[in-house]
């Protein structure tokens, strides 16, 4: 028991002060819940079409205007896959840089210097550099045999984007024809 008057109402607003505050908070846990029940669900993540790549109409085109052009050394930590098709990022790069390449190569002036510049030398860092696509891929020289094929793994992901839903979220199964 506390034996002072004042340190007493001191006490007595306190404890008031706190009544106040979890009242306050409950009311706003309330609130909170009926906005969450009432909200939309947040708007699924738009579906981006696939890109349609005919693998042997993009083998050409890095032959004929990549591999068959460019002269760099490809020895220490510059790397390039003679595979390099079996690398699903590379088929992607090499694909985006055709694509720009077909936009480029009809303008008139310094659209190929440009090309060369924003879109083919920045693509290339991003394979054969010491931490790009083809940085685990042997090689000998450019006229040699590859003497090893080890693509780089995917960044790994802890599971889908439907594993990772709420399961209020989550879509029913789709049944399989047939059953």
């Amino acid at each position: 028991m506390i034996s002072n008057p004042g340190q007493q109402i001191q006490l007595e607003e306190l404890a008031g002060r706190v009544r106040a505050l979890e009242h306050w908070r409950a009311r706003h846990a309330d609130d909170i819940r009926d906005l969450q029940l009432q909200a939309e669900p947040p708007a699924e993540a738009p579906h981006l079409p696939q890109p349609d790549i005919d693998c042997e109409d993009l083998i050409t085109w890095v032959h004929d205007h990549v591999t068959s052009i460019i002269a760099r050394p490809l020895r220490g930590e510059v790397k390039w896959c003679p595979r390099w098709w079996s690398h699903p990022e590379a088929i992607l790069r090499l694909e985006a840089l055709r694509l720009a390449w077909e936009e480029h190569v009809i303008a008139d002036g310094a659209a190929m210097s440009q090309w060369i510049r924003d879109h083919l030398d920045p693509c290339l860092y991003a394979l054969t550099n010491p931490l790009g696509t083809f940085a685990d891929c042997g090689h000998s020289e450019r006229a040699g045999t590859p003497t090893d094929h080890r693509p780089v793994a995917n960044l790994p992901t802890l599971g889908t984007a439907e594993s990772t839903r709420s399961p209020e979220r989550r879509r029913p199964a789709k049944p399989i024809a047939g059953q």
